[in-house]
């Protein structure tokens, strides 16, 4: 089982926190000077850290598969803009960040995807471009990161999040505002 604790992870934020955000309201958010919802999301993707990982410290000993899912935030170095993203950090290495994913509009998006649209592979390369990043728990052994040395809008999201409680949608409005993209990448509802 190499990655067991990870999948417990991505199970219990797929039964308790993917499927509950309004992806529209927390693309909105991302332009606002308090990001209260962005900050609530990460909240509760990170809540699922400690209940699922029982840590939030690790390092090359923590887990035995080496790779931990972490929730954390990115900052465009182009443009500025954050978003909240999932990160596989490898742990057996000096905290080297694998894969991520993006919650968007489009809803939590990896960019490996073969079958991507190639206009919501183009928003994520001009909505967020190369980057800054930072994640909500700590890595002993990551040379990468420096909490201290982030952009302030990283350091002020990773340090109020705790202060924000996600409130999930209710399914109904989950499904009233939920945004797909059709092949050509368009919007639709």
């Amino acid at each position: 089982m190499y990655d067991y604790k990870m999948n417990f992870y991505v199970d219990y934020i797929n039964q308790n926190v993917l499927n509950r955000i309004n992806y529209a309201r927390l693309q909105e958010d991302y332009q606002t000077e308090e990001k209260a919802y962005a900050k609530s999301v990460l909240n509760a993707l990170h809540q699922g850290v400690i209940e699922v990982y029982g840590t939030e410290t690790f390092g090359r000993d923590t887990l035995e598969e080496g790779y931990v899912l972490l929730p954390g935030v990115l900052r465009s170095r182009e443009n500025g803009n954050v978003c909240i993203a999932l990160m596989e950090m490898n742990l057996s290495s000096p905290g080297e960040h694998w894969e991520i994913d993006y919650l968007t509009k489009y809803g939590c998006i990896s960019p490996y995807k073969e079958d991507l649209p190639d206009a919501v592979r183009q928003f994520l390369k001009e909505t967020y471009g190369t980057y800054d990043y930072g994640y909500t728990a700590t890595l002993t052994d990551d040379i990468h990161v420096d909490k201290g040395c982030l952009p302030d809008a990283l350091k002020e999201i990773l340090a109020d999040f705790g202060n924000h409680e996600f409130v999930p949608c209710s399914r109904e409005e989950v499904l009233e505002n939920l945004l797909d993209y059709t092949e050509d990448g368009d919007m639709e509802r």
